[in-house]
């Protein structure tokens, strides 16, 4: 493969950096960090961003290879924003994951920073793109006002779950659409 990288460190000859975002809880930081896995294979410099403590914690969770040794996978650690965090309440009536609406609240405070660090990046490449979690938009409105990025909305729900949601949301109705009488 090609090196992509300017002689003098400028990273203009790579063309192309991607900036993940994830969400702060497992299911989502897992997703996004192997994805980054397979975009960095191709010699593409990708950017994990996050709060320490989400990296660490992907990093720890990850199985099947060590993200520390992928050299094209680049850690941005933000400063932290105290936040509360509870432990899990096994014995809630309510079994939604409340311990983790602290952190994911946390998040609020990346916009000013995330949009500083790419904006950063974009005058050491060409073009930089940004793949975030669907439910991390509120971090990354602001990239658009800088010319040389996009950005790409990354659903890590399953599409049945959605279906669900919006089946839940109709009222359940009864009636099945002809093309899915058949199953």
């Amino acid at each position: 493969m090609a090196n992509h990288r300017h002689e003098n460190g400028n990273h203009k000859e790579s063309q192309v950096a991607v900036v993940m975002v994830p969400l702060p809880a497992q299911g989502h930081l897992n997703q996004l960090l192997h994805l980054s896995r397979l975009v960095s294979a191709a010699s593409i410099p990708v950017y994990y961003v996050g709060y320490a403590t989400h990296i660490r914690q992907a990093k720890l969770r990850v199985h099947g290879w060590n993200p520390s040794t992928t050299a094209n996978i680049h850690f941005q650690e933000f400063p932290p924003t105290p936040f509360r965090n509870p432990q899990p309440d096994p014995n809630q009536s309510n079994k939604f994951p409340s311990q983790l609406l602290p952190s994911v609240c946390a998040t609020l405070h990346l916009r000013d920073p995330f949009y500083k660090f790419v904006a950063r990046l974009s005058s050491n490449f060409r073009r930089v793109v940004v793949i975030y979690d669907s439910l991390m938009s509120y971090v990354v409105q602001d990239i658009g006002s800088l010319q040389i990025t996009e950005s790409y909305c990354f659903r890590c729900i399953p599409a049945f779950t959605m279906y669900s949601f919006h089946w839940e949301a109709a009222g359940r109705p009864d009636d099945v659409p002809a093309e899915g009488r058949r199953f």
